[in-house]
């Protein structure tokens, strides 16, 4: 298969979450790991972060270019939440019946490593997920402003749950 691999923001004009870790670290960390994990389990991958970007809709634009180009069997883009420091859990965006259906194997395997499960959520309001042309996730794989899910979380371990929830 092939995937196309977003991991979210990570650009000046695009910054992410910001709690007891950063998420721009938070899915560099993860990111770079499902795709070296997908790599090795024989799929092809598709990095859709762009090199650089004007706005944050430039930004947005150029993920959802690059995985369309590429044809992509599925698009997954990484990110973490924050929300005043008491929400925890994971949650999935997703649109298509497809979508859904990968979103649901991913959300339960990252809170099979003891996250909350806030399940599958509507995700026709995300950019990435509704300008793609192929199936599309969008992973919220925990909160990085909650010490609870901060002390579970492990880079390595949430990125085999990812890839264990796509292939």
């Amino acid at each position: 298969m092939k995937f196309a691999i977003d991991i979210g923001h990570n650009l000046p004009v695009d910054g992410g979450a910001v709690g007891i870790q950063s998420e721009n670290k938070l899915v560099m960390d993860v990111g770079a790991n499902v795709i070296y994990r997908l790599r090795k389990a024989g799929h092809q991958v598709v990095e859709c972060k762009p090199g650089w970007a004007s706005s944050t809709s430039d930004s947005l634009r150029r993920r959802c270019t690059t995985a369309n180009q590429a044809r992509a069997d599925v698009f997954v883009s990484i990110h973490f939440n924050a929300f005043n420091r008491k929400a925890h859990g994971t949650e999935v965006f997703a649109i298509s019946t497809t979508g859904r259906s990968i979103a649901k194997r991913v959300v339960d395997k990252i809170a099979a490593l003891g996250f909350t499960n806030r399940g599958v959520k509507d995700g026709s309001r995300l950019y990435v997920v509704k300008n793609t042309s192929m199936p599309a996730i969008l992973v919220e794989c925990c909160f990085c402003d909650s010490s609870r899910d901060m002390t579970l979380f492990n880079a390595d371990k949430m990125a085999a749950a990812i890839v264990s929830g796509l292939v």
